[in-house]
């Protein structure tokens, strides 16, 4: 009789966090922090990395406001197509929001240095048939 094979369970880590993300808490630092008035070094080659993504999940009533902008919803397009704002992406290391296009879009939202290195690595773009098949755990919270 053949075992069925268990995926292996891995912790992705956030890109971000912030107050006005899906269980982000006081605690979290606010987007405003990382605002800037124009586009930065290589933000394109991040929105591109992040927007290559796989996604993990889609959630019911995925909107996500733009706190900045009411009653605006932070939803990106993505392959053409609208998608709900907490729409959970990864490269299988980390993972996002998919409101996160949105906002660095919109406000030019700067990210972690160590996620952009991450990301120059494989070149600006996700291999998504590199994604190993697992049990994904994108936990905002630390354990």
């Amino acid at each position: 009789m053949r075992r069925a094979r268990v995926a292996a369970a891995v912790s992705l880590k956030p890109v971000v966090r912030f107050r006005e993300f899906p269980f982000g808490t006081a605690g979290d630092p606010s987007m405003c922090e990382f605002m800037t008035e124009q586009p930065w070094s290589d933000q394109d080659k991040a929105l591109a990395y992040l927007r290559s993504g796989l996604v993990l999940g889609v959630t019911m009533g995925a909107g996500l406001t733009d706190w900045f902008e009411r009653p605006n919803k932070a939803n990106p397009i993505l392959d053409d197509e609208m998608v709900g704002g907490t729409t959970e992406m990864t490269d299988g290391v980390w993972f996002w929001y998919a409101g996160l296009i949105y906002f660095m879009e919109k406000y030019n939202i700067r990210l972690p240095h160590e996620f952009l290195r991450h990301a120059a690595r494989h070149g600006w773009r996700v291999d998504k048939g590199g994604i190993p098949p697992a049990l994904y755990d994108c936990s905002y919270f630390d354990d």
